[in-house]
């Protein structure tokens, strides 16, 4: 997972240059072949870039007929959805079509070749296959490397694979209205553990999460450690699998301890804390008097959200109970 420091905000690039294009797109990805279909056209590229630690979010389009023949992707995996036109591809020389209603997801170990139509645009999700291999067996317990593999062709009217994407598009446009929160090392690092687990589960593949290992029939003391040090650290960007490795255990071992003794998951557990931290310092003069601040600085980044679950648990809005200590 990305270690905590700063991200850059969203970049904007902009070519009708075909080499210029070229370049740019292999910084971002990797190299690869660049040619125009047709001579006459004049190249329109637009890419508007985020990147996240293990995952990075595109919105993309060349404006033109193009091949674009990078090979083997190698670090990472590729989401590719788009918004209009279409891309008809060959993966280990078949082919296949990306289109408005077909998402595609290509290995790192495939060779890819694309052919863009002039009115193609795309909306594509790199995640990088060793934060998503290593996620695999911490939630698993067992080793993961080699063997996550998803179906090359991703059909949008299936309700998993639609909330997939709709949740990545959000938090690509939530970063794109607000680039501060890609500074938040509690927003990161939610925002990386809600895409690999759920690309893990929802997206169609060979993953499976089964395999859990035994449960106790006494309070564990792995359950106890983990909500020990959340609530001493609630601060800090803490993920299941940063609490798996500290404590010895798979994060399904986890994941299933905090659900039978405590009733929730790990992550939900850690909200409740970080939620009472927020109510703390709203009643607290010296802290900041500002609501969007303090939300955010725990980690709530979704304030509408935040909104209503506050006034669920305590029977106020954020803004009654900061009204209180001022």
């Amino acid at each position: 997972m990305q270690e905590p420091g700063i991200c850059p905000p969203p970049a904007t690039y902009r070519s009708h240059d075909v080499d210029e294009t070229r370049r740019i797109v292999a910084d971002i990805y990797c190299d690869h072949r660049l040619a125009q279909a047709r001579g006459g056209e004049r190249l329109d590229y637009l890419h508007v870039h985020q990147p996240l630690g293990a995952v990075s979010f595109s919105e993309m389009r060349y404006g033109a007929e193009v091949s674009v023949a990078p090979g083997c992707l190698q670090s990472f995996f590729l989401v590719q959805v788009p918004a209009s036109g279409h891309d008809r591809m060959r993966v280990d020389g078949a082919e296949l079509l990306c289109d408005p209603r077909h998402a595609t997801i290509h290995a790192p170990d495939s060779r890819l070749d694309m052919h863009w139509s002039a009115d193609c645009s795309k909306f594509v999700v790199r995640i990088e296959r060793e934060a998503l291999e290593r996620h695999a067996s911490l939630l698993t317990g067992r080793e993961a490397a080699g063997t996550v593999s998803f179906l090359p062709v991703a059909d949008l009217a299936s309700p998993m694979v639609h909330a997939w994407v709709r949740t990545a598009r959000h938090m690509f446009d939530e970063l794109r209205c607000n680039p501060a929160l890609a500074d938040e090392p509690l927003v990161r690092s939610q925002i990386e553990q809600l895409l690999l687990t759920t690309a893990l589960n929802w997206l169609p593949g060979s993953f499976v999460a089964a395999a859990p290992c035994p449960a106790r029939t006494v309070l564990p003391r792995h359950v106890r450690q983990a909500e020990e040090y959340m609530r001493a650290c609630p601060e800090q960007p803490i993920t299941v699998d940063m609490l798996a490795q500290r404590i010895g255990v798979s994060g399904r071992t986890l994941y299933d301890g905090f659900r039978k003794f405590l009733g929730v998951s790990p992550m939900r557990h850690l909200r409740d804390l970080r939620m009472e931290r927020v109510r703390a310092d709203l009643l607290d003069p010296a802290r900041p008097a500002s609501v969007t601040a303090l939300a955010m600085h725990w980690g709530f980044f979704q304030l509408g959200r935040f909104a209503i679950d506050y006034r669920r648990r305590y029977g106020e809005s954020p803004h009654e109970t900061l009204a209180k200590s001022r």
